[in-house]
């Protein structure tokens, strides 16, 4: 009966019972996006360190992590991928030659990291292979001598990124319902090459206003970029013995992943190729790479390469991206932070319209405790109000955040104007949401457990009345 009565008691005013449900179904879709972002942002981040960057577990030479020197390789190799071999958390693994050097071009030159990769063994591994840029060229094969796999950053850098509006350019802007006044006015730039984006971006601002900029200046700068693919880079650095060798190489593809720091150092060449470089009767191996069936499982099987002979160092990816490792830990502290903000803003509204909702009632509650309800009965009656009124706009609220959620899962999230910035820092400027079952089931019992706390004030106020004095009120 007392659930009967609670039910009916929220909606005989509906308008201040719409006004919190309301309030709740927005903080909860609120809370939900807000999550939802983070946690996509914490899935990108961690599936690129894992599949891009580091893998679950890097062996090195103990010296090497201190100083990358050429001739510090990994010590008692053989065992080592002999044993890498025999387990079975193991779903693949590479071995890398890795050097820094210097790369060159007749316009500008940076340091950069050679990864000496077997190509096709990399791909079982990594998915840098499925990060080349449209029109960005290919990935390194064994059939083809001298290719090197460069950055869209290095590209960049090194003035083999350019910016040129040709007729191609044009038609294709026609394709896109680009309006002709436009195209006209890109008349102006066509054929003119631009090394740099900044240099591009000015010639545009000249012809065109700002609000058509912010309308077509993202789709006319990815059409008229251009890569200088099969250009030459120089690579030099230092061999064995010390000495300066260099090497030429042709760009073969382009890639881009979510980390610029990543992407602007790192550039992938033939381990065989480099080999003629820097001389010796065998590849340099500075580095293994592995990936697990579960990475859960990668603090057991690094225990186990530690026992191997040689004293090699071993890592974890949580030990080599202590960010995402981070991150990934704490996900369920995010969690209570963000809805419990939330929570207890909707708390303060609670309470002042379950006040309210007892002011008015004070003859009505003072008539139920003559008539024999006990105290019991009075709180349960409060109680139970409250936590069905927020019940019903926390169900509105998860369920319009996950129909949201779903579709903004699958479309994406475009922070356009802070994408540098997130790139610089290994996230991507676009995010696609993820909430789990987890998170609902803990909204649910935190918006109850808000509940039962808010009612608590009110429900003292209810119980304090005299029911003499009660039934007096007006």
């Amino acid at each position: 009966m007392i659930w009967s009565i609670a039910w009916k008691n929220i909606w005989r005013n509906k308008k201040r019972s719409l006004v919190v449900i309301v309030a709740v179904t927005l903080g909860i879709i609120s809370g939900v996006m807000l999550v939802g972002i983070m946690e996509g942002w914490v899935k990108q981040r961690l599936d690129d360190v894992v599949n891009n960057e580091i893998s679950h577990i890097q062996i090195h030479n103990n010296d090497y992590i201190k100083n990358e020197e050429i001739d510090l390789t990994i010590r008692n190799i053989d065992e080592c991928i002999h044993h890498i071999d025999s387990m079975q958390e193991v779903s693949a693994w590479v071995k890398r030659t890795k050097i820094i050097a210097m790369a060159n071009t007749p316009w500008a030159n940076t340091g950069i990291i050679v990864y000496g990769i077997d190509p096709q063994k990399e791909k079982e591994l990594t998915e840098i292979y499925r990060k080349i840029v449209p029109e960005g060229g290919r990935y390194p094969d064994a059939q083809n001598k001298g290719d090197i796999l460069i950055s869209d950053k290095t590209a960049e850098i090194l003035k083999l990124k350019q910016y040129i509006v040709t007729g191609e350019v044009i038609s294709k802007l026609h394709e896109e319902k680009v309006p002709e006044i436009i195209l006209s006015g890109l008349e102006n730039l066509r054929d003119i090459r631009f090394k740099t984006p900044g240099e591009f971006k000015d010639a545009l601002k000249e012809i065109f206003t700002k609000k058509d900029l912010n309308r077509y200046g993202m789709l006319i700068t990815d059409h008229a970029l251009n890569y200088r693919i099969r250009n030459r880079i120089q690579i030099t650095f230092s061999d064995v013995r010390g000495s300066p060798v260099q090497g030429l190489f042709r760009v073969c593809g382009i890639y881009k992943t979510t980390n610029t720091g990543f992407d602007q150092l790192s550039v992938f060449v033939n381990a065989n190729e480099l080999k003629n470089l820097y001389g010796g009767d065998r590849i340099l191996t500075h580095e293994i790479a592995i990936l697990l069936n579960n990475m859960e499982n990668a603090g057991k099987v690094k225990e186990k390469l530690m026992q191997l002979p040689g004293n090699n160092s071993v890592r974890t990816w949580k030990e080599l991206a202590p960010d995402a490792a981070m991150m990934n830990d704490f996900m369920l502290l995010y969690y209570f932070i963000f809805i419990g903000i939330i929570m207890l803003a909707l708390a303060f509204g609670i309470i002042n319209t379950m006040l309210m909702a007892i002011l008015e009632r004070t003859r009505e509650l003072g008539m139920l405790m003559a008539i024999g309800m006990n105290q019991r009965r009075i709180f349960s009656m409060i109680m139970l109000e409250t936590i069905f009124l927020t019940t019903v706009g926390a169900a509105a609220g998860i369920l319009s955040g996950w129909v949201i959620a779903e579709i903004l899962g699958k479309t994406g999230i475009h922070f356009t104007g802070w994408g540098e910035g997130f790139e610089a820092i290994g996230f991507a400027a676009k995010v696609y949401p993820v909430v789990t079952l987890n998170f609902f089931i803990f909204t649910t019992i935190m918006v109850i457990v808000t509940a039962m706390i808010s009612s608590i004030w009110p429900a003292r106020k209810a119980l304090k009345l005299n029911p003499v004095e009660a039934l007096r009120k007006e």
